[in-house]
């Protein structure tokens, strides 16, 4: 992602083919363009990124794979869509994978001083992100990039690959459903807040004071998206 001034754009990386499809297909959802059952059309995705079907066709597998597309022989493939208590399940899940790693990470000793200020910097880039926007959907692909920016880091930080890896896929799953109404995804000052508190948990190598404040950020988070469900 690269910020100029007002303009907020993602870049694509020299990555494969399919994995630029990948990452033109989340960055829409980053951005709040994709919407829960939204059809993606081969034709139309490799017209607009100048590729062949092919590599479109592999993308689809691999986010069918992380559980972010569905496919029917009717309809296609469309943007993964989830009942109400399907999404309770999701937020179930990722809220006790990510505990394990929280506890993991304050409880040994893997986050280091420039952790800490890495982490920090990432909470002010998103207490400013409002002043960087032009357009919503700048503000909600911002919003949502800084947010998950900040978790990965963590994922990341705790060695757990297997847990990272299905959490991306969950993050992005509930997203798609946040996504109908932007309003659930908070404000960027609520969102630097909430992941302040985080961060100074963290700080404190005290799991319960983590896990606290790990679970009033998730709470506003399922009570908004579940509320908008109804």
């Amino acid at each position: 992602m690269v910020t100029h001034g007002m303009v907020i754009m993602p870049q694509y990386e020299k990555k494969s083919l399919s994995d630029i499809v990948v990452a033109y297909v989340k960055n829409r959802i980053l951005s709040g363009v994709l919407k829960s059952g939204d059809k993606l059309t081969e034709a139309d995705i490799s017209s607009e990124l100048s590729t062949s079907r092919a590599p479109v066709r592999e993308a689809m597998r691999i986010l069918n794979e992380q559980g972010i597309v569905s496919f029917s022989p009717r309809r296609g493939n469309q943007v993964l869509e989830m009942s109400p208590q399907e999404v309770l399940e999701v937020f179930d899940i990722r809220i006790t994978l990510e505990i394990q790693i929280l506890h993991i990470l304050s409880t040994q000793p893997i986050l280091q001083e420039k952790d800490y200020q890495e982490l920090h910097q990432m909470t002010m880039q998103m207490q400013k992100g409002e002043q960087q926007c032009s357009t919503n959907e700048e503000r909600v692909f911002l919003l949502n990039t800084l947010d998950l920016a900040f978790h990965r880091y963590l994922w990341t930080a705790s060695e757990s690959s297997r847990r990272a890896q299905i959490l991306e896929g969950l993050f992005y799953q509930l997203l798609i459903v946040m996504n109908q109404n932007i309003v659930s995804l908070g404000t960027f000052e609520e969102k630097a807040q909430e992941h302040l508190q985080i961060l100074n948990a963290l700080k404190t190598n005290q799991p319960p004071l983590v896990s606290e404040a790990f679970m009033q950020h998730l709470h506003k988070y399922v009570n908004a998206t579940l509320a908008n469900s109804k």
